[in-house]
């Protein structure tokens, strides 16, 4: 492993991420022990503390916060509870509960529109166009802070899912988690610990990773 001040090291972290989905029933759900809870706890705080400093062009100012995201975490208790309740009174079959079920920490990163879809069109157009420009600036922003934690996780060794969140972002888990209504999911970020993984999970690798090229570069000749 190259010097971490190398920038060899950050290309191999960034080619080291890669999408792999863990599943499994909620019975099979495995606790995650106090000791090794606790200090990857730590770890993953830190990791969402740093992908923090993404940068974003636009204050959002809201709760006096410059930042347009928010960053909601469950832990792997917190996790199978959420999964129970997409099951049992959700009534949710997708993969969200199973997904949850083998989780060893959930984060969930929300971004924060300024403006409601009703509200662009009771503006003009010009006012519209302004207001859609500085909420794609804020989700690019929450993007790259998404980014930024996967990372970090990958750096610390540790299995990272970012999926859109499927019924994780409907109305219904928003209040049951305490998120506010006007925030919006970006990514539910799923967690292995490295000490928590072991065969009898279900694991289903990204489908794109062996499409990648380098084709969509072009260098500009005036």
């Amino acid at each position: 492993m190259p010097d971490k001040s190398t920038p060899e090291t950050v290309e191999t972290i960034i080619q080291d991420r890669k999408t792999e989905k863990v599943l499994c029933d909620i019975e099979a759900h495995q606790s995650v022990p106090a000791d090794i809870a606790e200090r990857n706890r730590e770890i993953v705080l830190q990791a969402i503390k740093t992908a923090g400093w993404a940068p974003f062009h636009y204050p959002r100012k809201v709760d006096n916060l410059a930042e347009p995201w928010r960053a909601h975490v469950l832990w792997d208790e917190q996790a199978k509870q959420a999964a129970i309740y997409m099951r049992d009174e959700l009534n949710v079959t997708s993969k969200e509960p199973r997904l949850a079920a083998a989780c060893s920490a959930l984060v969930l990163v929300t971004w924060l529109p300024e403006v409601s879809a009703s509200e662009v069109q009771q503006d003009s157009k010009v006012e519209r166009e302004t207001l859609l420009a500085r909420d794609e600036e804020h989700l690019a922003a929450a993007s790259a802070m998404v980014q930024n934690l996967l990372l970090m996780l990958t750096a610390h060794d540790m299995g990272n899912y970012w999926s859109s969140g499927g019924k994780l972002k409907g109305p219904e888990m928003f209040q049951y988690l305490g998120i506010p209504a006007q925030e919006k999911l970006l990514a539910a970020v799923f967690i292995e610990y490295p000490e928590m993984r072991d065969d009898s999970r279900e694991r289903k690798p990204g489908s794109l990773r062996n499409d990648r090229s380098d084709q969509w570069i072009r260098e500009v000749t005036l």
